[in-house]
């Protein structure tokens, strides 16, 4: 009865553990596609309004991620009180230090770092152009992000339910 029960335990966490996976997996995809929401929403709002970005980030954007609100406002919050001059700087540097709590690999930090250059150009054409490269470099992340989702899945789910039918085997 305990080998059985035992048995039972070791199945359900293998089976747990693939869930916790790939729902890890489908969170960072997620935080992606917020991060390209996020620099539509800056740029459109940049755009209509024609307000300071820091005015922007500080007040009229959201988003789902409380991570990507946090560094919106410490953002808003250090331009607004005039620390610094630079804003990509303190962009990169915001974003930059919330990078792990993020969760974001390195090229996809890399991008969001340098596309605050896309709202604190020298000109609109400029911050236009910085803006396309950053969604062309994001977007083809998530692509990337996607195609490896997949096939890691499966690997994981695998590999997972094989160990867990294996330790069972071992203790029986």
């Amino acid at each position: 009865m305990l080998k059985l029960l035992g048995s039972l335990l070791i199945m359900t966490a293998s089976v747990g553990l693939a869930y916790c996976i790939r729902r890890d997996m489908t969170k960072h995809l997620g935080l992606l596609y917020e991060i390209r929401k996020m620099l539509i929403d800056i740029s459109y709002a940049a755009a209509e309004s024609m307000q300071p970005v820091e005015i922007l980030l500080g007040c009229f954007i959201r988003t789902r991620d409380k991570r990507l609100n946090d560094a919106c406002k410490k953002i808003a919050d250090i331009l607004m009180e005039k620390k610094e001059e630079d804003g990509g700087k303190v962009w990169q540097d915001v974003f930059g230090a919330s990078r792990r709590e993020l969760g974001l690999r390195g090229e996809e930090a890399e991008i969001l770092e340098s596309a605050g250059g896309a709202f604190f150009g020298k000109s609109v054409e400029e911050n236009r152009k910085h803006l396309s490269l950053s969604m062309e470099r994001l977007d083809f992340c998530i692509e990337e992000n996607r195609k490896e989702q997949k096939e890691k899945q499966r690997v994981y789910q695998t590999v997972s339910v094989m160990c867990g039918l294996l330790l069972i085997i071992l203790l029986l």
